[in-house]
């Protein structure tokens, strides 16, 4: 009963840790001023943190009180498979690629569907014998059905936390690649932080909480088990804060593009970076040099990878990074700080200008060798 005692306390720390991060959230929309898109973006994680909690409280159940979970466990079952779909949807709008990425609802086709069959079965077969088939407790007649669909929750778990894990790092990938091509700002556009969750979830949470699940006693050892917990207690706090800190860029389509883009002469545009250094703006888009130069995004890509050899990001940060050392030999700017001027050269934060000063050291070692 001790063992079990701590195993509850245990589950429910992630849950308090989700609720705290739902409440963090919710805070932010209501005392600070956001934009639409901003709100929507936070309401929406609002609700994965709740099916989260909602899941870990599934797990606190299943070791505390058994009967309580029989009666649960078609809840269970659902916030099981939202708990990461949610997530992926999160994935899925942060690293959008343009009109046409648009997320699926078939994602949310099977795990209504083994709800209602679960729900449904709940109604037909009692509570005294959920639980003596949940927990083998001597029960062996009868309502195989539900057996079988207690067993596949194991499999769902298992299933759900490797698959779309692996999904939204695809999905990173493949927005690290376009990214480039969009924005100049180095530490929001990295995702990092996406990244390491959904490696975080991949690597420590299937194995150890199925071996609970499935009661393998080599995996539903309690020490083990804690190795599916303990990384809640970063991939939540990561989620929230860098929500919250707005550390993301998301890809948009021009609103307006002009329906015949206008031609870029290269004198004039080694101008306007001269002139109007546009690059000193640390939210830079390049749908903004677009705007200014009345063409399209498209086109301005091109003509930056055919001109310059290098995509729009690495442009960009060169020309701050050539601001940087202006700056840095000016009289006027002598008594500046180092940060104060890397701001002034348009980085968006002193970590930003590590990175692409770190880029550029390592592309200036590989031309030398």
């Amino acid at each position: 009963m001790g063992k079990e005692l701590i195993q509850a306390l245990a589950f429910s720390a992630p849950a308090v840790c989700a609720l705290v991060c739902l409440a963090m959230l919710i805070l932010d929309i209501f005392y600070t001023e956001k934009n639409r898109e901003e709100k929507s973006l936070r309401l929406f994680l609002s609700l994965t943190f709740t099916v989260a909690a909602l899941c870990w409280m599934g797990l606190v159940l299943q070791v505390a009180n058994h009967r309580a979970f029989a009666c649960y466990s078609s809840v269970f079952l659902l916030t099981l498979m939202l708990d990461q779909i949610l997530i992926y949807r999160f994935v899925h709008i942060i690293t959008a690629t343009g009109r046409n990425d648009r997320f699926s609802r078939l994602h949310f086709v099977l795990p209504v569907l083994l709800t209602a069959v679960s729900a449904v079965t709940d109604l037909i077969v009692p509570v005294e014998r959920q639980e003596a088939i949940i927990y083998g407790d001597g029960y062996s007649g009868g309502n195989g059905w539900f057996t079988a669909l207690y067993s596949l929750t194991g499999v769902v778990f298992v299933v759900y936390n490797s698959l779309y894990p692996a999904l939204g790092l695809l999905r990173i990938r493949r927005y690290s690649r376009s990214i480039e091509d969009y924005s100049a700002d180095a530490q929001c556009t990295s995702l990092n932080w996406l990244r390491v969750m959904q490696a975080l979830t991949l690597i420590t949470i299937p194995v150890p909480l199925a071996g609970l699940l499935f009661d393998i006693d080599v995996f539903s050892d309690f020490y083990f088990s804690m190795q599916g917990v303990l990384p809640t207690f970063f991939i939540y706090p990561i989620l929230c804060y860098n929500l919250l800190s707005d550390n993301y860029v998301i890809i948009r389509d021009d609103e307006n593009p002009p329906v015949n883009a206008a031609e870029i002469d290269p004198k004039r545009f080694a101008l306007y970076l001269r002139d109007r250094k546009p690059y000193l703006n640390p939210q830079l888009r390049i749908t903004d040099i677009a705007a200014d130069l009345c063409t399209n995004r498209n086109y301005v890509s091109a003509f930056i990878n055919r001109e310059y050899g290098m995509n729009f990001s690495r442009l960009i940060n060169r020309c701050r990074l050539k601001e940087l050392d202006r700056l840095r030999l000016s009289p006027d700017h002598r008594k500046n700080t180092n940060l104060e001027l890397v701001l002034m050269a348009g980085f968006s934060s002193y970590r930003s200008y590590l990175r692409v000063k770190s880029e550029e050291d390592k592309a200036r070692m590989l031309k030398a060798f």
